[in-house]
């Protein structure tokens, strides 16, 4: 009995190493590819932002009823600051997803990112 109990520890400790052994393969070589913010007024593109390159920045976006304060930080974008009534815009956070555009309705602006993202969901 105790021969089969340290084969089951044995057997666990192995699949515990090469799971994190795994994972940590797969978090050192992934790499931000290509993240590009493209920023939209009244369906026209204004700007167009390089998150892998840029960081730490906030500029001005002229809405089309007031301005925007957009902030860029660790490869994701957000609106920190607007003029519109129930600053949903704001509330949406930073994004580095593919998949989660901002929006601004008030302003007609929003924001989508474009690229390889290591954040995206296929299904």
């Amino acid at each position: 009995m105790k021969k089969t109990l340290r084969n089951d520890l044995i057997l666990i400790i192995s699949l515990i190493v090469v799971l994190v052994g795994s994972l940590l393969a797969v978090l050192l070589t992934r790499k931000k590819n290509n993240l590009v913010a493209k920023i939209y007024v009244k369906d026209e593109l204004v700007q167009t932002i390089d998150l892998v390159k840029t960081n730490d920045t906030e500029f001005i976006i002229h809405g089309a009823n007031g301005d925007l304060v957009v902030s860029i930080k660790d490869h994701s974008i957000g609106v920190i600051e607007a003029n519109c009534p129930h600053q949903d815009c704001v509330h949406m956070g930073f994004i580095k997803e593919t998949n989660r555009p901002i929006i601004c309705a008030y302003n007609q602006v929003y924001i989508i990112i474009e690229g390889n993202s290591n954040y995206d969901l296929s299904i």
